[in-house]
């Protein structure tokens, strides 16, 4: 989605696509999670001496996986993830007694990775503010003082003194600011009118 006015949708009157912030490479934390426990499969293995069991003989699935995924990247597609190598090392953990909640651990890194890896997105309504996050943020009209929109930086200052700024996503369709900064005014002129209403 770009940054322009919805006319497709009746969900938002704005979406805004924000630069993505630097992030710890998660390529390498996949790789490494598989690798080391690749390894203590191994070590397992040897200290049980049980080396035909399917832990042992499955385990060998964690480095073709991973070979498999880094030929696709450099050759084919870049933007692939390691999910494929991630849930099959998940799965291999199911056979560890003790240690099959680790299986939920690796779920869980696959579907933060994923989200990290989209582009962070703020959708803006009359009724509500939503930041699409892992567990996405809701903010209503009534819990803000400001929200403005300038050269590029978007701010939505709370009532409780809480500030949150972020850029947007640069090289993308921008908005008229005047257009979304009246929007927002209007938005909140109406939550000011509201609460004074009740008094």
């Amino acid at each position: 989605m770009s940054n322009s006015k919805v006319k497709t949708s009746d969900l938002f009157q704005y979406v805004l696509i924000l630069k993505k912030e630097k992030t710890v490479n998660s390529d390498y934390i996949s790789i490494s999670l598989c690798v080391i426990s690749f390894l203590f499969f191994l070590f397992l293995s040897y200290t049980n001496n049980s080396f035909i069991t399917l832990l042992f003989l499955g385990s060998f699935l964690i480095p073709a996986a991973l070979i498999r995924t880094i030929n696709i990247k450099r050759k084919k597609n870049p933007g692939i993830t390691f999910k494929h190598p991630l849930l099959i090392t998940g799965f291999i953990w199911l056979w560890v007694p003790g240690l099959r909640w680790v299986f939920i651990l690796f779920v869980i890194f696959v579907l933060f990775d994923h989200q990290s890896r989209q582009p962070l997105e703020i959708g803006v309504s009359d009724e509500q503010i939503v930041i699409n996050t892992f567990f996405r943020k809701r903010y209503h009209w009534n819990e803000l003082s400001n929200v403005v929109l300038k050269d590029g930086l978007f701010t939505m200052d709370f009532r409780n003194n809480k500030l949150i700024q972020r850029e947007t996503a640069p090289g993308r369709e921008r908005i008229d600011e005047v257009t979304f900064n009246e929007f927002c005014r209007e938005q909140l002129q109406l939550q000011k009118d509201s609460r004074d209403g009740d008094c």
